[in-house]
């Protein structure tokens, strides 16, 4: 592609100011990192809070640039109005175009993950290939990596998709996170159906409140297709109303689905083996069964059901997924060793919290122990919340470092400790392992512990620098030296 066929592209969409095509180079390649740029390439210079990388734009071998302000260059560049969009528009343009692709998108604060890679799960065993992005992993058919983002950049989504056309994809099953949504990650894709899951207190820090990270959430609506489908959990709340209001305003095709909804969802049984779940489809009752535990995950799962059906996948195909699925790693994670039971899970919200430990409560005998701590440089207004929902469901608290980040340890433990009245059943150990540890060693038998907030993840985040910390194994290293296991 020309560099002048790109400008002209963003011309379509307004969002030139000015360029310069003193020659018009052929671009081969984008990149957004001046370390790796070559002859040829795109280079496209971000602004950011850190870096500006319009100072280095002169010294890469790129070809052209793409800026959000005039340089002084030799290079043929444009200059954008909105670079997050620009970037979006360039990269699914020059990497695709993506038409062949069908397109399943998941939003909502909780249950992204799991929706959408069950989505994969169905595609798959119909014998249909399909790429995936989540907070978890990335893939291709043939390809595989663990995830850093949830909805990843612009550039590195579009080589993804090209890649799995190259492989044969059918399918792309990803996470729509409000972040990439405001950050316009996804535009310029369309979607062929999407799943609004539910909508509670996250995020706050960067959208300030409900009604501004619903709408980052509805953008996605403005990427659907004419003749697509949104599905709504329509027991999600006053906020699942607006999304399938909004959809049906847009005048596109809403369903909704719960113990109300167009399509009639009904758990038939949760516990630690499992959850199972009814759907009234077309007046026809289908009955799923899931090793995933947590009634709520009933819900996700639908999502993936219901947008599986819709495109054609027969019902016997989606019940056998559905009851192969392993669930996603970190997600009510249950390990049952020497008599000890105790969960992984990734809740970072007092409404996944509530969840989550609402679960397990009914399931115990004995005592629910929880092991959390809430996260640095983000939503601070939630820590005394997530704080009095552990109170709430627990019996025994121990507060704990989560990934501080820039901010310090203590300080956030000590809003944490706002939300907690009754400071009976609480201890304080900033130290995350000895957390871990002082909570199994305390356990009895017919208790339960719950290890939250970091489920999947790999890496403790303090600020400057990054320690290996998996929950889980770190669970396992203590109980082996216990001689549990």
């Amino acid at each position: 592609m020309r560099f002048s066929e790109i400008v002209g592209l963003l011309s379509k969409y307004d969002l030139v100011k000015t360029h310069n095509l003193s020659d018009d180079p052929e671009i081969k390649d984008i990149s957004e990192d001046s370390r790796k740029t070559k002859i040829n390439d795109l280079f496209i210079c971000v602004k950011g809070s850190r870096f500006d990388s319009h100072t280095v734009a002169n010294s890469t071998n790129a070809s052209a640039l793409i800026c959000q302000y005039e340089i002084k260059t030799d290079k043929p560049y444009v200059i954008v109005k909105d670079i997050r969009l620009a970037i979006s528009i360039t990269a699914y343009n020059f990497y695709g175009p993506f038409d062949n692709l069908r397109f399943f998108a998941v939003t909502g604060t909780k249950g992204k993950t799991s929706a959408a890679t069950l989505f994969k799960e169905i595609t798959n065993a119909n014998a249909d290939k399909c790429a995936l992005m989540t907070t978890v992993v990335n893939s291709t058919p043939n390809f595989f990596e663990l995830s850093d983002h949830t909805t990843q950049s612009p550039l590195y989504f579009a080589q993804l998709l090209k890649r799995s056309i190259d492989e044969g994809a059918k399918f792309a099953s990803l996470e729509a996170s409000s972040q990439g949504l405001d950050m316009k990650r996804l535009d310029g894709l369309s979607f062929d159906r999407i799943a609004f899951l539910n909508l509670t207190r996250d995020h706050f820090d960067t959208h300030m409140n409900f009604e501004n990270y619903f709408e980052a959430k509805a953008h996605l609506l403005d990427l659907v297709k004419s003749d697509g489908i949104v599905f709504v959990n329509s027991d999600a709340g006053k906020w699942s109303k607006l999304y399938a209001q909004r959809g049906i305003d847009k005048g596109l095709k809403v369903v909704t689905y719960g113990t109300s909804g167009d399509i009639k969802l009904k758990v038939t049984k949760a516990d630690d083996n499992g959850t199972q779940f009814r759907l009234k489809i077309d007046g026809e009752d289908f009955d799923f069964s899931s090793t995933v535990i947590g009634d709520f995950m009933a819900y996700d799962m639908t999502a993936s059901v219901l947008a599986a059906v819709s495109f054609g996948i027969g019902i016997e195909v989606i019940q056998k997924a559905v009851n192969n699925f392993a669930g996603v790693e970190g997600r009510l994670e249950r390990h049952h060793s020497d008599g000890y039971d105790f969960y992984i899970d990734y809740a970072h919200t007092p409404a996944a919290l509530e969840a989550v430990l609402k679960f397990v409560r009914k399931l115990t005998q004995g005592r629910v122990i929880v092991v959390f701590g809430a996260g640095g440089d983000a939503d601070r207004g939630k820590r005394p919340l997530m704080g009095s929902m552990v109170q709430k469901y627990s019996d025994l608290m121990f507060l704990t470092n989560d990934n501080p980040k820039s901010e310090d340890p203590l300080k956030i433990i000590d809003e944490v400790m706002n939300g907690i009245s009754d400071r009976s059943k609480l201890h304080v150990v900033p130290d995350r392992k000895q957390a871990i540890e002082m909570a199994l060693k305390t356990w009895k038998a017919g208790d339960k512990v719950v290890i939250a907030g970091k489920g999947h993840e790999r890496v403790q985040i303090f600020n400057g620098y990054e320690v290996p910390f998996k929950d889980r194994d770190v669970a396992f290293e203590i109980l082996k030296g216990m001689g549990r296991i």
